[in-house]
């Protein structure tokens, strides 16, 4: 999934570059065509991007136009798939530009739209206030993510290049998934009211011939994979980008992601199982992406339709 990648502000901006360089590649393909916009020369000149993928934009009290910016970028001859925009919801200004954005691109596109809102601490910004910019981003956008300002780090960027790998085809590697999931299996599962968030969880393997030696039945091997993927799914339920009244969700998408061999069916029925103890009516959707000879798996648990958070 290509995502046209705008991050707005000085912490949407540095977001985005943290994409440009730690990002997937699928076929040497970038998945992730980052840019910038800021109203701040220092922080224009600290972002580590391209020159021609940085744009200053002079704001108004109340009024920005994004029209030339957008232009220039659509003109690129670049292939998305959608688009994902990036701001803190702290910054009046990255906030403002970030639903123009939104809006243009929903005019522009019948591409889905992606909004990802950084929450700042609770003490830096009143609770209206947060509630009042959620819903202007949210209502520019098709789907809003929410992530604390505190989990950007590594577990957000596997967990964005994990559903970014979601529908590509790696040529070299030829291999499928026990599950095959494509783009729209991600955004029917965004597709809610309320906001979404990420959880993630990641593990090393033995190595193989170790685990011969240990594990002489192929059941016993069966067991330990699948017990695995079960603990590995309640660990990204404690370990969400933002803290969210998950009962509440209405939809959820699990992504395995890594050595093929070490993802089971029985190990993801049994996380569905888990996953529909959350509510009665929650719809789950699950797949797989294969890394043949990973010495990791990982998984990415996406819910949806969140309507409040849990302080």
């Amino acid at each position: 999934m290509k995502l046209l990648t705008i991050g707005v502000g000085r912490k949407g901006s540095e977001l985005s570059s943290l994409l440009a360089k730690k990002g997937v590649k699928v076929n040497r393909i970038p998945l992730f065509r980052c840019y910038a916009v800021t109203n701040s020369l220092d922080d224009l000149k600290s972002i580590k991007l391209s020159q021609k993928n940085k744009f200053w934009l002079l704001a108004g009290n109340d009024k920005v136009d994004v029209r030339s910016i957008l232009n220039e970028i659509l003109s690129r001859y670049e292939i998305h798939e959608g688009s994902l925009i990036i701001t803190s919801l702290e910054d009046e200004f990255g906030v403002m530009t970030a639903v123009e954005f939104g809006k243009r691109l929903m005019d522009y596109s019948e591409d889905p739209v992606i909004g990802l809102g950084i929450v700042p601490p609770f003490e830096r910004i009143s609770p209206s206030e947060l509630k009042q910019r959620i819903r202007k981003f949210k209502d520019a956008v098709r789907v809003l993510m929410l992530t604390e300002e505190s989990r950007i780090d590594q577990n957000l960027i596997e967990s964005l290049n994990i559903i970014a790998r979601v529908g590509e085809i790696d040529l070299k590697k030829r291999v499928a998934g026990e599950v095959v999931i494509d783009t729209s299996d991600v955004f029917n599962a965004l597709m809610c009211e309320g906001f979404s968030v990420l959880g993630f969880a990641k593990r090393s393997l033995p190595i193989s011939w170790l685990y011969k030696i240990l594990l002489r039945r192929e059941s016993e091997l069966v067991a330990v994979r699948t017990q695995r993927m079960v603990e590995m799914i309640d660990e990204a339920l404690q370990n969400l980008s933002v803290k969210g009244d998950v009962e509440t969700a209405k939809s959820a998408l699990i992504v395995f992601a890594g050595n093929p061999n070490e993802i089971t069916m029985d190990g993801m029925f049994s996380c569905i199982e888990r996953i529909e103890k959350l509510n009665d009516s929650i719809i789950v959707r699950y797949g797989d992406y294969p890394i043949p000879r990973s010495p990791f798996i990982s998984v990415v648990l996406l819910l949806a339709g969140i309507t409040r958070f849990k302080i």
